[in-house]
Protein backbone atom coordinates (compact mmCIF):
# COMPACT_ATOMS: atom_id res chain seq x y z
CA UNK A 1 0.00 0.00 0.00
CA UNK A 2 2.65 2.47 1.14
CA UNK A 3 4.72 1.71 -2.35
CA UNK A 4 1.39 3.29 -3.90
CA UNK A 5 1.71 6.37 -2.04
CA UNK A 6 5.78 6.23 -2.21
CA UNK A 7 6.03 5.25 1.30
CA UNK A 8 7.08 1.97 1.29
CA UNK A 9 8.64 1.44 4.78
CA UNK A 10 5.76 3.71 6.63
CA UNK A 11 2.96 1.74 5.39
CA UNK A 12 2.11 -1.47 5.08
CA UNK A 13 -1.10 -3.95 5.87
CA UNK A 14 0.92 -4.88 9.09
CA UNK A 15 1.42 -1.37 10.27
CA UNK A 16 -2.00 -0.05 9.54
CA UNK A 17 -2.78 -3.83 12.02
CA UNK A 18 -1.02 -2.27 14.41
CA UNK A 19 -2.46 1.04 14.60
CA UNK A 20 -6.12 -0.52 14.69
CA UNK A 21 -5.01 -3.13 17.21
CA UNK A 22 -2.57 -1.60 19.29
CA UNK A 23 -5.20 -0.13 22.08
CA UNK A 24 -6.35 -3.78 21.83
CA UNK A 25 -2.94 -4.41 22.65
CA UNK A 26 -2.54 -2.02 25.87
CA UNK A 27 -5.98 -2.78 26.87
CA UNK A 28 -4.72 -6.63 27.52
CA UNK A 29 -1.30 -5.29 29.51
CA UNK A 30 0.95 -4.58 26.81
CA UNK A 31 3.56 -2.07 27.49
CA UNK A 32 2.73 0.87 25.60
CA UNK A 33 5.98 1.06 23.57
CA UNK A 34 5.05 -2.50 22.47
CA UNK A 35 1.22 -2.08 21.58
CA UNK A 36 1.90 -1.04 17.80
CA UNK A 37 4.57 -4.26 17.42
CA UNK A 38 2.13 -6.51 19.18
CA UNK A 39 -0.61 -4.89 17.59
CA UNK A 40 0.62 -6.07 14.28
CA UNK A 41 1.51 -9.43 15.39
CA UNK A 42 -2.63 -10.07 16.17
CA UNK A 43 -3.74 -8.66 13.84
CA UNK A 44 -1.36 -10.99 11.29
CA UNK A 45 -2.62 -13.62 13.86
CA UNK A 46 -6.11 -13.21 12.62
CA UNK A 47 -6.06 -12.32 9.45
CA UNK A 48 -3.46 -14.74 8.08
CA UNK A 49 -2.81 -17.30 10.69
CA UNK A 50 -0.67 -17.86 13.72
CA UNK A 51 2.41 -19.14 12.65
CA UNK A 52 2.75 -16.24 9.89
CA UNK A 53 2.13 -13.88 13.56
CA UNK A 54 4.98 -16.45 15.15
CA UNK A 55 7.81 -16.33 12.90
CA UNK A 56 7.46 -12.46 12.92
CA UNK A 57 7.44 -12.95 16.41
CA UNK A 58 10.90 -14.39 16.22
CA UNK A 59 12.39 -11.97 14.20
CA UNK A 60 11.13 -8.85 16.16
CA UNK A 61 11.22 -10.69 19.78
CA UNK A 62 14.42 -8.35 20.76
CA UNK A 63 12.15 -5.26 20.13
CA UNK A 64 9.96 -5.64 22.65
CA UNK A 65 10.10 -6.18 26.62
CA UNK A 66 9.98 -9.01 28.71
CA UNK A 67 6.42 -8.60 29.50
CA UNK A 68 5.25 -7.56 25.76
CA UNK A 69 7.02 -10.77 24.75
CA UNK A 70 5.26 -12.79 27.40
CA UNK A 71 1.67 -10.99 26.36
CA UNK A 72 2.43 -11.78 22.82
CA UNK A 73 3.29 -15.06 22.80
CA UNK A 74 0.21 -16.05 24.90
CA UNK A 75 -2.26 -13.74 22.11
CA UNK A 76 -0.95 -15.34 19.10
CA UNK A 77 -1.69 -19.05 20.71
CA UNK A 78 -4.76 -19.92 19.24
CA UNK A 79 -6.84 -21.60 16.26
CA UNK A 80 -8.81 -18.23 15.81
CA UNK A 81 -8.41 -16.97 12.25
CA UNK A 82 -10.22 -16.31 9.03
CA UNK A 83 -9.15 -19.61 7.40
CA UNK A 84 -9.99 -21.65 10.18
CA UNK A 85 -13.59 -20.76 9.39
CA UNK A 86 -12.53 -22.55 6.04
CA UNK A 87 -11.25 -25.56 8.24
CA UNK A 88 -14.14 -25.91 10.44
CA UNK A 89 -16.90 -25.88 7.69
CA UNK A 90 -14.81 -28.19 5.59
CA UNK A 91 -14.22 -30.57 8.64
CA UNK A 92 -17.26 -30.36 10.39
CA UNK A 93 -19.54 -29.80 7.46
CA UNK A 94 -18.30 -33.06 6.08
CA UNK A 95 -19.59 -34.99 9.17
CA UNK A 96 -22.72 -32.77 9.03
CA UNK A 97 -23.50 -31.64 5.87
CA UNK A 98 -27.10 -29.97 6.40
CA UNK A 99 -25.21 -27.87 9.01
CA UNK A 100 -22.72 -26.15 6.56
CA UNK A 101 -24.68 -23.34 6.24
CA UNK A 102 -25.10 -22.89 10.33
CA UNK A 103 -20.77 -23.22 10.64
CA UNK A 104 -20.51 -20.45 8.23
CA UNK A 105 -22.90 -18.33 9.57
CA UNK A 106 -21.12 -18.69 13.23
CA UNK A 107 -17.73 -18.55 11.76
CA UNK A 108 -16.81 -15.04 12.79
CA UNK A 109 -18.18 -15.21 16.26
CA UNK A 110 -16.52 -18.39 16.92
CA UNK A 111 -13.86 -16.59 15.51
CA UNK A 112 -14.46 -13.63 17.82
CA UNK A 113 -14.74 -15.83 20.46
CA UNK A 114 -11.66 -18.47 20.28
CA UNK A 115 -9.81 -14.19 20.05
CA UNK A 116 -11.06 -13.23 23.28
CA UNK A 117 -10.39 -16.39 25.07
CA UNK A 118 -6.49 -16.33 23.83
CA UNK A 119 -6.88 -12.55 25.16
CA UNK A 120 -7.92 -13.34 28.65
CA UNK A 121 -5.16 -15.94 28.96
CA UNK A 122 -2.49 -13.26 27.84
CA UNK A 123 -4.00 -10.74 30.29
CA UNK A 124 -3.56 -13.25 32.82
CA UNK A 125 -0.13 -14.50 32.02
CA UNK A 126 0.85 -10.93 31.69
CA UNK A 127 -0.66 -10.46 35.63
CA UNK A 128 1.25 -13.23 37.05
CA UNK A 129 4.10 -12.99 34.78
CA UNK A 130 4.75 -9.58 36.52
CA UNK A 131 4.46 -11.25 40.12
Amino acid sequence: IGQVYGQPSVLSIQSLLGILLAPIAAVIGVPWQDALQVGSLIGQKVVLNEFVAYSELVRVQGELTDKGRLIATYALCGFANFSSIAIQIGGIGGLAPERRADLARFGLRAVLGGTLATFMTATIAGVLGGL
